[in-house]
C-alpha cells in the first residue's frame, strides 16, 4: 500500500533525495557564508538559466517568508493587495503579508470558485470611492494569484492577461484609485501553464 501524500504545506514533506545529496556535498569543507559561496552562486545562476534573464535571487526558508517578502517589497504600508478569498496569503499566513510589509492590508476578493477575475479586481479596487474620504483606505496595489488555484484550478495565459487589464482601464476612470493602482501581476507556486 502506498503513503498518501500531504500536499497542504511544504512543511509537512521532507527534502527531495537530490536536494538532500546536493546538502551533504556542500557541507563537506569550508566556503565563504552569507551568499558569497560557490553553493549559492551555482543556485542563483540555475534560477537565471531557467528564467532567461539577470536577476537577483533571494533565498526564503518557506513558501510563507517567500510570498511575504515578495509582496513587501511591492507595498508601502499604505497599500493594500487584492487577492482571492481562497488564497493562501488570506488563509493560511497567519497575518505574516501585513507583517513584513508593515501594514499593507489584503482585499479579498469573492471567489466562489477560486478564481479571481478581472470584474472582482475592478470591484475591489474601485468600491471604497463612495466612503468618506476615500484617501484614507489603503490604496490596492498588488494583484496576487496562486497557480494552481488552492481549488486545483489552473489559470490559462488569457486569465492572466485579463486580470492585468482593470488598472490599465482604471486609468480612465475619475477614482481616486486611477492614478495609483500598478496591477502588479505576482503569481505564486510552482506549476505554470505555457
Amino acid at each position: 500500500m502506498t503513503k498518501a501524500q500531504q500536499f497542504a504545506s511544504d512543511n509537512y514533506a521532507g527534502i527531495c533525495p537530490e536536494a538532500w545529496l546536493t546538502m551533504q556535498e556542500a557541507n563537506r569543507g569550508s566556503e565563504p557564508a552569507y551568499g558569497d559561496d560557490k553553493w549559492t552562486q551555482r543556485a542563483s545562476d540555475a534560477f537565471r538559466a531557467l528564467f532567461e534573464i539577470e536577476c537577483e535571487v533571494f533565498f526564503a526558508f518557506n513558501g510563507t517568508a517567500a510570498n511575504s517578502l515578495a509582496l513587501a517589497s511591492l507595498c508601502q504600508s499604505y497599500h493594500s493587495v487584492i487577492c482571492s478569498s481562497f488564497a493562501h496569503v488570506e488563509t493560511d499566513e497567519c497575518g505574516a503579508p501585513g507583517f513584513f510589509s508593515g501594514g499593507s492590508k489584503l482585499l479579498v476578493a469573492s471567489t466562489p470558485g477560486g478564481k479571481l477575475k478581472p470584474e472582482a479586481v475592478r470591484r475591489l479596487a474601485t468600491g471604497h470611492s463612495d466612503i468618506h474620504f476615500p484617501k484614507h483606505f489603503p490604496k490596492p496595489r498588488v494583484v496576487t494569484i496562486t497557480q494552481p488555484t488552492e481549488t486545483g484550478q489552473v489559470y490559462s495565459i488569457d486569465e492572466v492577461r485579463a486580470l492585468s487589464q482593470p488598472a490599465a482601464s482604471l486609468v480612465l476612470s475619475s477614482t481616486w484609485m486611477a492614478h495609483d493602482l500598478r496591477t502588479l501581476a505576482r503569481r505564486s507556486g510552482a506549476a505554470q501553464q505555457s
